[in-house]
């Protein structure tokens, strides 16, 4: 089986993952522009600018609506508020953007605490009903090592490959 790995690895920690077949890697330039789109989204609708971008650790997608992300992004302590109410704030702010710049949807969250190899993480679910009947599904996965906050995001349609995502990344091994 010709199954793609990645492995990331910074001072703090070293994690594997499976990529699911049929995804293929998206460039750093590529994902920037449509990184960039939901930033000018975020900054749109909470009227502030949002400081010191992550670095991405990869970007798979599938079609237009499967996608599998990676970032990691400092997070200094004695600079910030505790790292829980960090990741409640963020959460907010997506949601509430979801909620303002699509319209006639229903919006459904759900944020908790799950063992991914052992190690504790935030996770946090957003569900899109959208007006055709179809939905959009975000799940964002944070754990904070050292000073590192690693994030990893899936967004997905197909349930298939959202419970494909989620097995791989419940499955992955940190090291």
């Amino acid at each position: 089986e010709n199954e793609k790995v990645e492995i990331v690895e910074t001072t703090e920690f070293k994690w594997k993952v499976v990529i699911p077949e049929g995804f293929d890697a998206i460039s750093n330039e590529t994902w920037d522009k449509i990184e960039e789109i939901g930033v000018d989204a975020i900054e749109k609708v909470h009227g502030e600018n949002i400081e010191g971008r992550p670095i991405t650790n990869f970007v798979y997608k599938q079609g237009p609506f499967q996608t599998f992300e990676s970032n990691i992004h400092p997070f200094n302590l004695s600079q910030s508020e505790d790292y829980f109410q960090s990741c409640l704030e963020v959460n907010d702010m997506v949601y509430s953007t979801f909620d303002e710049t699509i319209s006639h949807t229903k919006i459904d969250s759900l944020f908790s605490k799950v063992k991914i190899d052992g190690l504790d993480f935030y996770r946090f679910e957003i569900n899109i009903e959208l007006p055709d009947g179809q939905e959009l599904n975000t799940v964002s996965y944070n754990r904070l090592f050292g000073q590192t906050d690693l994030t990893i995001n899936i967004l997905y349609m197909d349930d298939n490959v959202g419970k494909e995502l989620i097995q791989n990344i419940n499955n992955s091994k940190f090291y």
